[in-house]
This record gives C-alpha cells, sequence and structure tokens, in this order.
C-alpha cells in the first residue's frame, strides 16, 4: 500500500513527465514544415519543379535516387531508386562512381543523364542516360546507354533557347575542366561538333587563395528570367574551401555556343567565415510553386580543410535585382530556418 505522501510524489511525477511530453510534442509540432539547412546529406544537387512537385537528384555514388514532394520542407523524406547498374549488362556492369544526374524532358519522355566512369580515371569518365518508360518524371526508367561527346566528359546538362536543346558538358583532360556546347539533335545525338564555351581563365577559376591551382570550371546549369540567360557554374577544385560560383550571361544576340556572345562574371556565390560554411557550389534553381520565390540549392561543407568529403546540400532564396541580374547574396549557416511551418505566410531568412 502506497502512502498518502508517497501517493502525492508519483502524482506530481507523473504530471512532470506529462508536462514534459506535452512541450516535447508542441516543440515537434513547431518544427514541422520548416526548412533548414543541410536538407540533405549528399551532394551534386539538381531540383526540378514538375507539375506542382519537386524533384530533386543528388549524387549517390551508386545508382540514381530522385527525391520528391509538393514542398520543399518535404523532399528528403521521399527518395526512390529508379536506376542501380544491372549486372547482367556488360556495360551496365562497369559503370562505378555513379554522379551529377540532371533530368530533362524531351517530347513525352523524361531523361536522366549522368556521369560514370568504367575505368576509375578520368580517361573513362563518360555521360549516360537514362529513359523514362511514360511520361512520368518518377519513372520507371531503362538504361539508354553512353551519350557520345567526342572527350572524356562530366556534368551533363541542358539549356534550352528558342526551339533548340544544348547539351553543356565539362572536359577532364588537358589539366583542367571546362565547359563545352552543342545543338541536340535528338537526346543522345550531337547535332554538330561541340564548342568550347567556358574556359577557367581567371583567378578565381583557379583557386587564388587555396592550395590548388588547377583551373576548373564545371557543373554548368542554365537560369532563365525576363528574357535574360545564364549559366551559373563552380569555379576552383572541388575539394577547395574557395570552390564557387560564377556567371556567364548571354547577350541575347548571336549564336549561344560562341563564347564572345557571352559575359563572365564571379565570384557570385562564394565561401562565408563568419557563417561556417565553405566551398558552396554545383547551384541549381527553381520558383515556389506560386513563382513568386525564386530558390538556390547548392553543395556546400562546414570545413575549410581542403576535402571533398563532408558537402551537403543546402538551400536558401534569392532574387533579381533591376536589371534582371541575379543576386544570390551569401551562404547562409548550417541551422538557419528557410521556410515557416505549415499555415503561415512564407518568411525571409531568419536565424
Amino acid at each position: 500500500m502506497l502512502s498518502e505522501t508517497q501517493k502525492i510524489k508519483k502524482w506530481i511525477a507523473c504530471g512532470v513527465l506529462l508536462a514534459a511530453s506535452l512541450l516535447n510534442a508542441t516543440a515537434l509540432k513547431s518544427q514541422q514544415g520548416k526548412l533548414t539547412n543541410p536538407v540533405l546529406e549528399n551532394a551534386d544537387p539538381f531540383i526540378a519543379l514538375v507539375r506542382g512537385n519537386y524533384i530533386l537528384l543528388a549524387t549517390t555514388g551508386r545508382n540514381i535516387t530522385l527525391w520528391s514532394g509538393p514542398r520543399m520542407e518535404e523532399l528528403a523524406h521521399f527518395p526512390r531508386v529508379v536506376w542501380t547498374p544491372s549486372q547482367d549488362d556488360p556495360l551496365q556492369k562497369l559503370l562505378t562512381q555513379i554522379w551529377s544526374p540532371t533530368l530533362w524532358q524531351f517530347d513525352d519522355r523524361w531523361w536522366i543523364y549522368f556521369t560514370a566512369t568504367t575505368d576509375g580515371g578520368n580517361s573513362g569518365h563518360a555521360i549516360f542516360a537514362l529513359e523514362s518508360v511514360g511520361n512520368n518524371p518518377l519513372g520507371p526508367y531503362t538504361f539508354a546507354g553512353k551519350v557520345e561527346t567526342g572527350q572524356p566528359s562530366i556534368d551533363p546538362s541542358v539549356l534550352r533557347a528558342g526551339h533548340k536543346s544544348y547539351l553543356m558538358f565539362v572536359s577532364v583532360t588537358g589539366g583542367h575542366n571546362a565547359v563545352w556546347i552543342a545543338p541536340l539533335s535528338g537526346p543522345q545525338t550531337l547535332a554538330r561538333k561541340p564548342n568550347l564555351l567556358i574556359y577557367p581563365d581567371m583567378p578565381w577559376e583557379q583557386g587564388k587563395g587555396s592550395t590548388s591551382d588547377l583551373p576548373v570550371a564545371e557543373g554548368p546549369t542554365a537560369l532563365y528570367y525576363d528574357g535574360h540567360t545564364f549559366i551559373v557554374y563552380s569555379g576552383s577544385h572541388t575539394a577547395s574551401p574557395v570552390y564557387c560560383l560564377g556567371l556567364f550571361t548571354y547577350s541575347g544576340h548571336g549564336e549561344i555556343t560562341d563564347p564572345r556572345n557571352w559575359r563572365k562574371s564571379g565570384p557570385v556565390f562564394q565561401q562565408s567565415i563568419k557563417d561556417g560554411v565553405f566551398g558552396p557550389g554545383r547551384g541549381t534553381f527553381t520558383t515556389s510553386p506560386d513563382g513568386r520565390q525564386n530558390w538556390i540549392l547548392y553543395a556546400a561543407k562546414t570545413s575549410s580543410a581542403f576535402t571533398a568529403q563532408g558537402r551537403s546540400i543546402r538551400a536558401q532564396l534569392f532574387t533579381f535585382d533591376a536589371s534582371g541580374m541575379p543576386d544570390f547574396g551569401s551562404p547562409v549557416s548550417p541551422g538557419t530556418v528557410l521556410t515557416a511551418p505549415s499555415g503561415e505566410a512564407p518568411s525571409t531568412l531568419q536565424h
């Protein structure tokens, strides 16, 4: 039998536990619907907004995975593996180091381009493709084989101008990484030989302030706004803390594959030592479903060491200035709240 004093103590203890449980539940509920960095513990993001649904791709190293959801806050919760190399196919069996997937629509089919290697070295780097069986971007997909570029290549992406589609990719020979471009006559066929578009000739593309002087221009992604066409790309070595984003702006006149019709500027997005963000690169872009907000997703790390390890996907809002140029600001620190809980008005970035 419990004494009255023991009963009172037990009731108090139960009350404390209940109160703590309620507080924890309230705290959990207050975090639901919020987006904070990092979004995903992967690198090389690519995002698309398709029929009101976000689809995110990223490097896993071993397969092609899609994360999807109607809200940015929900992306990381719904992974879907759409392709793993078949050990029964002689070519697929050779593929390793699978990275940099991107998603594109051609007519009534969806295509995923990605990089893989067949020998573990730069000479074996190549671009491969998956084709959707139907018109659902979430698949299923079949392996379509190699995209021939005429040289070892990585980081496939598509630029669209007028009624034409162009494949952008990165060469990895000659002691530098550079961006090339060629018009497509089909999802896997270049209409003509590619042109060298972005050569890394600026100090910020060559690792100034870092231990590496490798000239790098890679990870090209098209960005469009109010009649303007941009290419946002990464400069300097991937493992460097000074890895950053540069901007290539099309003049609006002349052949789009001719570098003389573009203007280079940068860096336009770089490390923030005070916020503990290093090596921000591999930018990809989308909007809110209503088109009122612009999002940049990118990969970055918290270490200033020269390493490619520890990169994770981050997100934040950005704007365009009065002249139509993108203003990405500075990368925000991990843990920054990026959106308000469900049912509240969208917030500005806040710590």
